[in-house]
């Protein structure tokens, strides 16, 4: 069963068998979008989604990109739960408002060009920063509206949804330190990372507020991930330092540490506090479960998908297209309060 044979057996134009099916119905009367809709159903008619793309120069697709480098040893960069949690929260909000996804990794800037010079995408959402300068110099030859996460970018044509990380790593730094913890340490490879900075100042805020001394021997630069927090663990553990608590940016390199330190014959959270960033589900999965900052990540992708379908539908946004979201802590099981 074809458009044409819909629109014959109803009497009408292919051209009002189209308006129908996609909503135009101004110049349609009731009855007539009644008889179409019933012989779609009947036949179970569906629609060319290729087809209609081409006619209302709209595909429906959204780009997702996972932006990585080469120096990155994943194969799978959704085994990164911050990752696949972002990407499952995306399809869900755009399938609920008829769109659909397409995952792409993308090693640099040129990339970029080539998936828009293939692909009729009616938007692009970037899940990480990474080409900033790239895209504010050629956002208007993307030709759609572009979304990006934590990105330091202030171009106003850029929908930009951060969170506020400074706060974050304060408040995981300071819930330590009300703990009675005065020697933390801090795990992450933050120089050359505006995020990770953000977040590294957030620790140095709260020692300073609080008169502890900074000690740069209790700065860990492994990376913020499951391997980096088992390295950053271990080293932790066989140092036999006076560190009594550890804060770090993502959850899944918490998590990381609290194995490595277990190795090293560490108990968690009796010989060492833990604290991660993110708040994801996988938090409640440890022994013990770990306290984590939550930087609202369900709303977080809500708001950036919202942003950004008004903009492909309206050409504009009614709110300031840089917006911050608070952050909090969660508290759980694997901090310890000190006698």
């Amino acid at each position: 069963m074809t458009l044409k044979d819909i629109a014959e057996k109803a009497g009408v134009s292919m051209m009002t068998v189209s308006n129908v099916i996609n909503g135009k119905h101004k110049r349609v009367s009731a009855k007539t979008i009644e008889k179409v809709n019933a012989l779609i159903q009947e036949y179970n008619y569906i629609p060319n989604l290729s087809a209609r793309s081409l006619t209302a120069r709209s595909s429906h697709i959204i780009g997702i990109i996972i932006s990585v480098n080469d120096s990155d040893k994943l194969e799978n960069y959704l085994e990164n739960p911050l990752i696949s949690t972002m990407i499952g929260i995306i399809e869900s909000r755009l399938r609920e408002n008829g769109y659909f996804a397409m995952i792409r990794s993308i090693k640099n800037a040129d990339d970029i060009m080539v998936l828009f010079r293939n692909w009729n995408v009616d938007g692009i959402i970037f899940l990480f920063p990474g080409y900033e300068d790239f895209l504010s110099h050629f956002l208007d030859e993307l030709r759609c509206p572009v979304a990006i996460f934590d990105s330091p970018q202030k171009n106003p044509g850029l929908i930009n949804v951060t969170s506020n990380d400074q706060k974050g790593l304060y408040l995981s730094t300071k819930y330590m330190i009300n703990h009675g913890h005065t020697h933390i340490a801090f795990v992450a490879d933050y120089e050359d990372n505006p995020l990770l900075m953000a977040r590294f100042k957030g620790y140095l805020q709260a020692l300073e507020e609080s008169g502890i001394p900074f000690c740069p021997e209790y700065v860990f630069p492994y990376s913020p991930t499951y391997e980096g927090g088992i390295g950053a663990g271990k080293e932790i553990a066989s140092l036999k330092t006076k560190i009594s608590a550890v804060v770090t940016t993502a959850d899944i390199c918490a998590i990381g540490i609290m194995e490595g330190a277990r190795l090293g014959g560490y108990r968690i959270p009796m010989d060492l506090s833990v604290a991660g960033f993110d708040n994801l589900k996988l938090c409640t999965y440890t022994t013990p479960k770990l306290t984590s900052i939550s930087q609202h990540v369900e709303e977080k992708a809500a708001i950036a998908i919202d942003l950004l379908l008004e903009k492909i539908r309206t050409g504009t946004i009614s709110t300031s297209s840089h917006v911050v979201m608070d952050v909090e802590m969660v508290e759980r099981q694997s901090v310890v309060m000190l006698e």
